[in-house]
């Protein structure tokens, strides 16, 4: 893990961004997986369960360590934001369904031109496919950098 979340060196409202995303990430990777198993009517068995608990406890470990080093970014060089990471985090999960050979599911043109990989449809559209608590840390965290942003804009006469 990035060492500036390791020391708490994050801002207030990236760490409280950061805690609420890695405590609800692995509920919701295994709520998003399990669901498309059940849909797709594909049974894993013990060992496969247990391939797919490594993976995801790796995802979730890819996720603190790309949203901490994103968080740890100053605003103004942030090229990407919070819920782009969990949109790619999905990658490895997505090669070991393609590997049991689950059915990709069917995406309208939106879904597949913003997330052209997520084939199995995991990645979060919201905060909400998180948690309620990931929802109301991301509206902050949103908030919090926009008056940062805009501060800086009057502060340099630009706004």
């Amino acid at each position: 893990m990035d060492d500036a979340v390791a020391s708490g060196g994050l801002e207030p409202y990236s760490k409280a961004l950061f805690d609420a995303v890695i405590a609800a990430a692995p509920g919701w990777l295994d709520r998003s997986v399990d669901s498309l198993l059940r849909a797709r009517g594909a049974d894993i068995d013990a060992a496969q369960r247990r391939r797919l608990e490594e993976v995801l406890r790796g995802t979730v470990d890819d996720i603190a360590r790309d949203l901490s080093t994103l968080l740890a970014e100053d605003v103004d060089r942030q090229r990407s934001n919070p819920l782009h990471v969990l949109r790619q985090s999905t990658g490895a999960v997505t090669e070991l369904l393609n590997e049991w050979n689950v059915a990709h599911v069917h995406r309208d043109e939106f879904d597949v031109s913003a997330m052209p990989n997520d084939v199995y449809g995991l990645g979060p559209f919201t905060w909400k496919d998180l948690s309620d608590e990931v929802h109301d840390a991301g509206i902050t965290w949103g908030a919090w950098k926009a008056a940062t942003v805009l501060q800086r804009r009057r502060a340099e006469g630009r706004a």
